[in-house]
């Protein structure tokens, strides 16, 4: 599924980073404090281009939202999509945590008790997530089927 506003919105939001950073509406200036900053070697539309939108309502979904957008921030080519993390919370069998991608499941897992088991999990859930995306971008671009609509299968 392909997301007609999403370019618009990047660009929105590039646009009020540059504002926030001391730009005053010149799109091709860059304040030099922002070049300061730390940004891994990216520019400032690849280190702010891929949302990961949270979805999580419990201290332990809160926490694996965190672990996983620090992993994830990490990958290259992470600007070109767009994720979701999402929570069902239950008392009785935990929390079920799930990352989706256009309406795909890439990761599914039951959140342990203990918080500091936490990190590894998302830590996992990063390394599946990303090979599952990646694997889904190379079925779309080696089998194209005009009856087919981009998220059907």
């Amino acid at each position: 599924m392909s997301y007609p506003c999403r370019a618009a919105f990047v660009a929105a939001f590039v646009a009020a980073a540059l504002a926030m950073a001391g730009t005053a509406g010149a799109e091709d200036t860059i304040n030099p404090e922002l070049h300061a900053q730390d940004l891994n070697g990216r520019t400032v539309e690849e280190a702010y281009g891929g949302v990961v939108v949270g979805q999580t309502v419990t201290v332990a979904g809160q926490d694996f939202y965190q672990y996983f957008v620090t992993q994830w921030r990490d990958r290259p080519s992470n600007e070109k999509c767009s994720i979701t993390v999402c929570e069902r919370p239950s008392a009785r069998l935990g929390n079920l945590v799930w990352i989706e991608y256009e309406r795909v499941t890439l990761f599914q897992t039951i959140l342990p008790f203990s918080r500091s088991q936490i990190r590894p999990v998302s830590e996992q859930a990063v390394d599946i997530a990303w090979q599952r995306l990646m694997e889904i971008e190379i079925e779309r671009k080696l089998f194209n089927d005009a009856d087919l609509a981009k998220d059907e299968f």
